[in-house]
């Protein structure tokens, strides 16, 4: 397969098309391993986190399974469930939306403080693009699930700890169904609350920006229950 230099903007949704054709033109199966980071790094010519954007995205969708000490592994069948994928996600009962917000919050708010001590230049920018193209998508009308779902994520791969990253990416289907719900019903309620969200999402990166800690903290804190309170004040 003749891989192109890939283009910096929306860089994770493009890395994420070339690694479903590549699935589909090798004939991969489920159970079958993808490429390592490194080994894709070289394919497409750019950076690991912008590989691990993709296949975090990937994850959280169901269409492949990270493993610690494996790699990437094969879940769907073949591109065609892979396309699919991208709109189907599991229905959450209230009880586990509950759990994975509240993990959200034991796991969100410290991790963001120690992003604010670690985070390089190259991990502040992703994250502040991921923020923009949220607005952007918002702006244009649409939801910005996968977006906002980044600007989590960035800030987990930002903590330098591989703990934090194997613990996300094991509830990845969940919380991104969490982010999901969220995200949709404040589409659905009024523009005031996507607009907030990004004002949120400033105050984070901010505080990110200036390396300073305990504002990270208050930041990520208020913005997650505030996720909360809007889910739990409105039908969902």
């Amino acid at each position: 397969m003749d891989f192109r230099n890939i283009k910096k903007r929306n860089l994770y949704e493009e890395i994420t098309n070339h690694i479903i054709r590549f699935v589909d033109e090798h004939g991969l199966q489920p159970g079958d391993k993808l490429p390592t980071e490194n080994e894709m790094v070289r394919i497409f010519g750019v950076s690991k986190t912008a590989i691990r954007e993709a296949l975090s995205v990937l994850a959280a969708k169901g269409i492949i399974e990270k493993k610690a000490g494996v790699g990437s592994i094969i879940k769907e069948h073949n591109s065609s469930d892979l396309l699919e994928t991208v709109t189907q996600q599991l229905k959450m009962q209230k009880q586990t939306l509950q759990e994975v917000l509240e993990f959200r919050r034991g796991i969100e708010v410290e991790a963001v403080a120690l992003a604010a001590q670690r985070a390089t230049e190259e991990q502040l920018q992703a994250i502040e693009n991921a923020h923009r193209e949220l607005i952007e998508t918002n702006n244009n009308g649409g939801v910005g699930i996968e977006e906002d779902y980044r600007f989590h994520y960035l800030i987990i791969l930002a903590t330098g700890n591989s703990f934090y990253e194997t613990m996300f990416d094991v509830i990845a289907p969940h919380y991104f169904e969490a982010i999901k719900i969220s995200k949709i019903q404040s589409h659905r309620l009024s523009n005031h609350y996507l607009q907030e969200a990004h004002t949120e999402h400033q105050a984070i990166l901010n505080a990110l920006k200036s390396n300073d800690e305990e504002t990270a903290r208050i930041a990520m804190r208020n913005h997650l229950l505030n996720n909360e309170t809007k889910i739990w004040s409105n039908d969902l």
